[in-house]
Formats: structure tokens, C-alpha cells, sequence
């Protein structure tokens, strides 16, 4: 996972760093619905990238969320 995330999640989000491995799941990281949107508006208002509640959700894990964002941010 790469360290933007780790610090948002951490520094952001406040969940707890322990949980925070690429193959955690969003629930066991500490993720509610809350914490989906509030990520949804940090990644467009910080890198200007569009990615929805849903798209968080479905990216099932912490890894492929990382991978997701990080791909949206290249994509550009």
C-alpha cells in the first residue's frame, strides 16, 4: 500500500494503522459508511479523481483499493 493512502487512512480517516495491511478488508481496516464517502471527497478534493462509494466498496481489499487509486491517479 502506498504511503498516500497509509496517511490518509491513518492521519484522515483515523483508523487504526494495525489494521492497515494490502490484504485487509475494508470492514476489518475499520471502514464504515461514513469513512467510504469521507475518502471519496479527500481523493477528489487532494488529486482530483472521481472514484464513488461504490467503487471503494467493490475494491474489496486494501491493496486493490491502492490499486485503484493509483491507476485513476495515472490516469490522468
Amino acid at each position: 500500500m502506498t504511503g498516500d493512502l497509509t496517511r490518509i487512512l491513518t492521519d484522515d480517516l483515523k483508523l487504526p494503522a494495525d489494521r492497515l495491511t494490502d490484504d485487509a478488508r475494508l470492514d476489518h481496516a475499520g471502514f464504515d459508511s461514513l469513512a467510504v464517502v469521507e475518502l471519496s471527497v479527500l481523493l477528489t478534493d487532494r488529486y482530483g479523481i472521481d472514484i464513488s462509494d461504490s467503487d471503494i466498496k467493490n475494491a474489496a481489499t486494501l491493496g486493490r483499493l491502492d490499486l485503484l487509486i493509483t491507476t485513476k491517479r495515472n490516469g490522468r
